[in-house]
């Protein structure tokens, strides 16, 4: 049986493994940590990237689990609540995710709500269910070699000894430091931003939470950020919320002091709403910086690139794991072109050159302006022309800025692969 080689145990590997085993391709799964990843990242997964999560089997389990919101808002800091605390900011714009065919369920749902590490844990269970999928730990790839058929991955494992894995294709979905990317010598393009982020996960309560837009993006010239829950919220009862707030470039403090149980209330001082002082429970945290970079190619010999390994932009707009889920909806079908219906290996090109035209085209400038909206003076924020459409409730312009989110991001390889005659 043919077999592919994944480098990378996050939910882009596993979905990508998961789809191969699907249409009867063995894989490896190599991840170089010991168990999956319970750090705080994604939560939200909308338009195409909901309509390519809900062909797995993994949906209707996930939809369970998380829950569905119909949009987000644009909000100032943070605002005395009259009672001796502080509540979220006026509402300055508002979107409502209109619910498109593609991801209409029974709830109409507009977006999904489910920590990452949910959705890894599904995606993982699933796809050992297939008997077509193996899953090694402590594996850290340390070469790769390529021949006119296969490609042979090396790995170190716990003890320092070599393993060697050999499979026809390999997809490198290792996140932002990707070892795969580096092995091939494929260099990323782009910039990295002055701040760094601050994610937080935590029980609170928002007595003031407003039930049509509970996630808000907060708008403040240095410490802007975000905020949503990441459970259904039930009044009275402490819900876990994500908060996500930018730090001062001028910050010297280590990320692990930025972490400090001490710092992180002072940073929830800045972005939760509740009584004060705080009567939170912090659950997990995480302090990172953020970046717009793109693979220069997405693609070298029999080796693929997928999700961070290929490409980084800022969590504004929830287009990270998203784009990533996206990528490996298309590495899969690709590869089960090529291996099954045995069309040309210059389908790998085509997929490389397709991702990197969604995130040039549509990822980067998109989460890049999210990012730039939110680092801005909350009383001038008005002046800004999306947020002033969506105020104003204009119909053409919001018919153009939601059509991408379908017609862009995605990409179907199928389709291009028949268009194309090959």
């Amino acid at each position: 049986m043919e077999r592919v080689i994944v480098v990378g145990a996050g939910p882009v590997g596993l979905m990508t493994a998961l789809k191969l085993a699907t249409v009867g391709i063995a894989v490896d799964v190599i991840e170089k940590n010991a168990e999956l990843s319970r750090q705080p990242r994604a939560a939200g997964y909308h338009g195409a990237a909901l309509a390519a999560l809900k062909r797995t089997p993994v949906y209707k389990e996930a939809a369970k689990l998380g829950f569905s919101g119909n949009g987000i808002c644009w909000r100032k800091p943070l605002v005395e609540d009259g009672e001796g605390g502080m509540k979220m900011g006026d509402i300055i714009a508002s979107l409502p995710f209109a619910s498109n065919e593609e991801t209409r369920d029974d709830h109409g749902m507009g977006i999904l709500y489910l920590p990452q590490s949910q959705l890894t844990e599904l995606l993982y269970k699933a796809a050992l269910q297939t008997g077509l999928v193996k899953v090694s730990f402590n594996r850290e790839l340390s070469e790769i070699h390529q021949g006119e058929s296969s490609v042979t991955a090396v790995v170190r494992n716990l003890d320092g000894g070599l393993e060697k894995f050999k499979g026809i294709f390999l997809v490198g979905a290792d996140g932002g430091k990707s070892a795969t990317r580096k092995i091939l010598n494929i260099h990323f393009k782009g910039h990295s931003w002055p701040e760094r982020l601050i994610a937080v996960d935590a029980l609170l309560e928002d007595k003031h939470l407003d039930p049509v837009f509970p996630t808000s993006m907060v708008i403040h010239p240095v410490h802007f950020g975000l905020i949503t829950p990441l459970e259904p919220v039930q009044p009275g009862k402490k819900t876990s919320y994500r908060c996500t707030i930018a730090v001062d470039p001028n910050d010297k403090r280590t990320d692990a002091e930025l972490v400090s149980e001490e710092n992180l209330m002072t940073f929830l001082d800045v972005l939760a709403p509740g009584p004060r002082p705080l009567d939170v429970k912090i659950l997990n945290s995480s302090a990172y910086r953020t970046h717009q970079l793109c693979a220069f190619t997405m693609r070298k010999g029999r080796c693929l690139l997928a999700g961070d390994a290929a490409h980084l932009n800022n969590p504004f707009g929830a287009l990270g794991l998203t784009t990533g889920l996206l990528d490996a909806d298309a590495a899969a079908d690709t590869l089960d072109l090529i291996i099954n219906q045995k069309k040309p290996m210059d389908l790998l090109d085509l997929y490389s050159d397709e991702r990197r035209r969604a995130f040039q085209t549509f990822v980067d400038p998109l989460s890049t302006q999210n990012k730039l909206r939110c680092a801005n003076d909350p009383e001038t924020a008005i002046d800004d022309w999306f947020l002033r459409a969506l105020i104003n409730k204009t119909p053409e312009i919001m018919e153009a800025f939601s059509r991408p989110f379908f017609d862009v991001w995605p990409t179907d390889m199928r389709k291009l692969t028949a268009s194309k005659g090959l």
